[in-house]
This record gives structure tokens, sequence and C-alpha cells, in this order.
């Protein structure tokens, strides 16, 4: 395993920080020596010992973003909150906030979904934080890095590249737009019993309103549809938001969601149908009858 003199510094400088932070950890010369050991039975080749010494601890840094100056990533993405990285939830002894061996071994299982070796630029993990301005994508955390040439980021991208050349991206189902149109659009504007629309909140972003007594164009839908697959994460419907926020938190739900609950249970057919639609299972314009709605009407 190829260590660079970019990669040892930063090494260096992690080390100290946490041991500046009360930390217990293994000093960064063992950790290089670890590391410079080749494990290839790790998910895509990827360094285990660099990724613990070096890459996790990126994760718990203040970051800002709409939940509060101090939130680092595992703020938001946690395996409790079903969000995408699904972080293992930080254990806590004394004064110490610290993952586990146990839970660094499936973290790191879970960032290794979101990484491509063989073209490391193209890793969600990098993606998401970086500014659109530099070729990321929209991130409801906030940006993290302006370019490419911030260290936090080519240091992720150097451990990424450490990986097998052979090991691309994880597959990403196709979450199929005429789906969308025709059978989970219209559930904005159609709300349950005693509850308020989608539409109410969101009509700013996925959930516009359509024209009177008129179905919506197809541009309109496929600005609703790009808003929407943000809050996917294809073919993990329970890490994705807009199955997660609606689901009552007695289901698994998440504790805060001010539009109410539409389910009550993960086995509602109407949300086992949508389930079926973000793993890449339905497509088309005939829909289920869980989605079948009379309005807004069809011309």
């Amino acid at each position: 395993m190829k260590i660079t003199s970019f990669k040892l510094a930063i090494l260096t400088m992690t080390g100290l920080l946490l041991a500046s932070c009360g930390e217990e950890s293994p000093s960064p010369q063992s950790a290089l020596s670890e590391s410079s050991i080749s494990v290839p039975n790790t998910p895509k080749g990827l360094d285990y010992a660099f990724y613990k010494e070096a890459i996790e601890p990126i994760f718990m840094r203040p970051r800002g973003g709409y939940i509060g100056s101090d939130a680092g990533c595992v703020a938001c993405h946690t395996s409790q909150a079903n969000a995408p990285l699904g972080l293992q939830p930080l254990t806590l002894e004394g004064d110490r906030v610290f993952w586990t061996e146990a839970q660094s071994r499936q973290n790191f299982e879970n960032v290794a979904m979101l990484v491509n070796p063989s073209e490391p630029d193209r890793s969600r993990l990098l993606m998401a934080p970086l500014a659109p301005a530099a070729g990321g994508e929209r991130h409801s955390g906030g940006i993290f890095w302006d370019s490419s040439n911030h260290s936090e980021y080519r240091l992720i991208t150097e451990w990424i590249a450490s990986g097998s050349d052979t090991a691309g991206a994880s597959e990403v189902v196709e979450v199929d737009f005429e789906f969308f149109r025709s059978c989970v659009q219209p559930i904005f504007v159609n709300p349950i019993e005693n509850a308020m629309p989608c539409a109410e909140c969101h009509s700013g972003e996925f959930a516009v309103e359509p024209p009177a007594n008129a179905y919506w164009t197809e541009e309109q839908s496929r600005q609703a549809y790009e808003d929407l697959v943000y809050l996917i994460d294809p073919g993990r419907p329970d890490s994705s938001r807009f199955l997660h926020k609606p689901l009552h938190p007695n289901a698994g739900g998440d504790l805060m969601h001010n539009g109410g609950r539409r389910w009550f249970s993960k086995d509602d057919p109407e949300r086992r149908a949508l389930e079926d639609w973000v793993t890449g299972n339905s497509s088309g314009s005939q829909c289920p009858p869980a989605l079948q709605f009379d309005y807004p009407p069809r011309s």
C-alpha cells in the first residue's frame, strides 16, 4: 500500500488532533505501519486501518449546516436516522465520545458502498459535500469543500484510490421517471384523512400544485422528480428520507416531521408500492392499486 507524504502529513495531524481531545488512539506511526499492509479481504480492497485513523474522524468534525453550528456528518447520517452513509451511533463513556472497534468496522462497510476506487472523483462520498460549482451534488448538510483542492477531499480521494483498481461504484438502481409522473406525484396532493397534503409545505420543492383542472406538464413533473430524487437513496428504501420522514416513529420512522404521519407501518400498501419503485422494481405508467388516484385529472 503506497502512503504519500501528503497522506502521512494528514495522518500525523489527525493523531495529534485526537490526542489533544483526550481520545485514546494508536500513534500515527503505528497506524502507518498497519496501513502499509494490504488487506485484500476488505470491501473494494480499501485500507481499514487508515480509514479508522484518518478518515472516520472526519465524520465527527463540526460542519455547521441547518441543524446547528456544531453538527458533524454523524448528526444526520446515522443508522438510527436511516440516512445514506449509515454511521453507527456514537458511544459515550465518561467524557469520551467514540466508535468502538465493532462500530468502526460497520461504518467502514457502509462507507465502502459510497466510494468508487476505479474513479475516486465519482464517489458519492465525495460528491455530496463538494460545492456544485466544483462538480458536486446537492447536500442538505451544506457545502464542506469549495473545491477538490480541500485537504479533506484530497485525503479521502487518495484513500479511495488506494483500493482495488477493478472495484467500481456500487450499483445504483434507476428510479423510473414515468412511474413517478403517473403514480407517485399524485400522492403529494392527495392527503390521508385528517392530514394536510405534502404540497402544503413542499410546494416549492417536489410537491408543486398541478394547474387548475389539469395534470402537471411534463416539465413540471421532471422538475419535481429531480427534487424528489434528492431525498431518495436508490435501491435502499430504508435510507431514503422520502419514505422515512412520513413513517410513524413506532414503525421506525423519523421522530420529527412537521407534516404528520402518512404511514403507520412499513407494511402500508402505499409505502410498499413506493418501496418497489425506490428499489427499481416499478416502471411505466401502470399504477398498482395503492397508487391510483382520481385527482388531478388526466387528459
